[in-house]
């Protein structure tokens, strides 16, 4: 299953799946012709693929971050590239936010994507966080309506998201980079083991010819802050 609303991890272009994950599965189908792919336009939220992985229904997942539900439903095989965390606000809010303590301080009504892992952690600090949707543009109107403060998120989407939809003079993305953490791939504990085998092997091999490096610039080079 492909994730929804998180571009340019996750996109469709000219009718097909298109965006950072899927130019990984692509790599691993060429650097072991063994694994076929399918289901990458099949857009769900993170709690439908999560639920996908505990079933079986789907056998890898592509960039999620670490959380104790993942590790329960699939074996993490390898981190894939590293994310940074920001705040998006309102233009008209000039609050400047140098760390999650200052975050806390004040107190904000924080939106999140649904099912991300994050916001149990914000929710865990005292933070209030409406994680209601996976559209992650909707969350950007919200803050704008003034249904919540800020927008926390990955800075890939955060900045992609803003420039995409012309939102640079109405969002603006704060400049602290609040955590970062590794991202991984996942493969469901019920997924065959020959299966599993091959696609270990498969994100071995890119990430020893530095393809997955690639990947990632390719697309991170779009990312430049609004």
């Amino acid at each position: 299953m492909g994730q929804e609303s998180l571009p340019p991890k996750w996109m469709i272009r000219d009718g097909r799946p298109a965006g950072l994950c899927p130019d990984i599965f692509t790599a691993m189908e060429k650097a072991e012709p063994r694994l076929k792919f399918k289901g990458q336009d099949d857009f769900r939220s993170v709690p439908q693929i999560e639920q996908g992985l505990q079933s079986g229904a789907v056998g890898a997942a592509c960039a999620l971050l670490d959380s104790e539900r993942r590790r329960k439903v699939a074996h993490m095989s390898g981190k894939l590239y590293l994310v940074r965390h920001r705040l998006a606000a309102a233009s008209s809010d000039k609050v400047n936010v140098e760390s999650i303590d200052e975050l806390v301080r004040l107190k904000p009504l924080v939106t999140t994507s649904r099912g991300a892992a994050y916001t149990d952690q914000l929710r865990v600090l005292g933070l209030e966080v409406d994680d209601s949707t996976g559209d992650n543009l909707i969350n950007m109107k919200k803050i704008l309506a003034g249904h919540g403060r800020f927008v926390y998120m990955n800075e890939l989407t955060l900045a992609w998201l803003i420039r995409e939809n012309k939102l640079s003079d109405k969002v603006r993305l704060l400049p602290a980079v609040l955590k970062e953490e590794p991202i991984f791939f996942w493969i469901s504990r019920k997924t065959d083991p020959e299966a599993a085998r091959l696609m270990n092997a498969a994100l071995m091999k890119l990430k020893a010819n530095g393809e997955l490096g690639r990947i990632y610039e390719r697309w991170a080079g779009e990312r430049a802050a609004p």
